[in-house]
């Protein structure tokens, strides 16, 4: 099932290039609020279509987003360091990959050919600030993972932080800190951190982020500032 158009249908938004093929879970885990602290349009610089999202409650578990492979992680930052801790995940949509780069079970035989080369038009999601360990560590201390580990839609990877914020001014509270890349054809598969940090990795490569629809208890969502909502399961592909 193709996307965009639903997305630009319900989002209403002018540029719908920007916007994701795949809809994404508001990743955090169970039924608990979660504020909208900054959406795509007000995240400050040198950011853009960035969400910092926030549950009303502390201690709340992030999910994946959607399927795919955990691609890197940083778990050893703490509050006291100035490095950051997260994890990007690559969503593999419905185009033909390259081989042994398929998803679990294969894709459809109909698999789109992708005008950047095979495996290039994939969407990665970016989750920052993550609680240290919390990522990495052995349940029920922490969500287990490795890199190259395959992640179901919802599954835990780890718990809100703040790790990070101390270099902000002023320094930033827990909240969850998620983006969607969608990378150019120069940036290959290589590990997004071979580059530097994930800042420096978007810099290089254009900041081509999208714009998701996140999927919440009461449907399909263009999340605003100020708002609050419950996550909620996104339908089949």
């Amino acid at each position: 099932m193709r996307f965009p158009a639903l997305l630009c249908a319900v989002a209403l938004i002018a540029a719908c290039s920007s916007t994701t093929e795949r809809p994404y879970r508001l990743p955090y885990a169970g039924v608990v609020d979660v504020e909208i602290i900054r959406d795509h349009t007000d995240h400050q610089t040198p950011a853009e279509k960035m969400f910092d999202l926030k549950a009303t409650q502390p201690d709340q578990v992030i999910v994946a987003a959607a399927p795919g492979w955990v691609r890197e992680i940083e778990d050893g930052g703490n509050t006291a360091a100035p490095t950051n801790n997260y994890v990007w995940i690559e969503h593999p949509l419905d185009y033909c990959q390259p081989a042994g780069g398929g998803a679990p079970g294969g894709l459809a035989g109909n698999c789109r050919n992708c005008s950047e080369g095979p495996g290039l038009c994939n969407e990665w999601t970016l989750y920052a600030h993550m609680r240290e360990g919390s990522v990495q560590n052995a349940p029920p201390n922490g969500a287990g993972l490795d890199i190259g580990d395959w992640v179901s839609e919802g599954q835990a990877i780890g718990v809100e932080g703040d790790v990070g914020c101390q270099q902000f001014t002023p320094p930033c509270t827990r909240h969850l800190h998620f983006t969607v890349f969608a990378f150019e054809v120069d940036s290959v598969l290589s590990t997004p951190t071979a580059n530097g940090d994930y800042e420096e990795y978007a810099e290089l490569h254009g900041r081509p982020e999208r714009v998701p629809l996140f999927c919440t208890n009461a449907g399909l969502r263009l999340v605003e500032t100020g708002e609050e909502h419950v996550p909620g399961p996104c339908p089949p592909l």
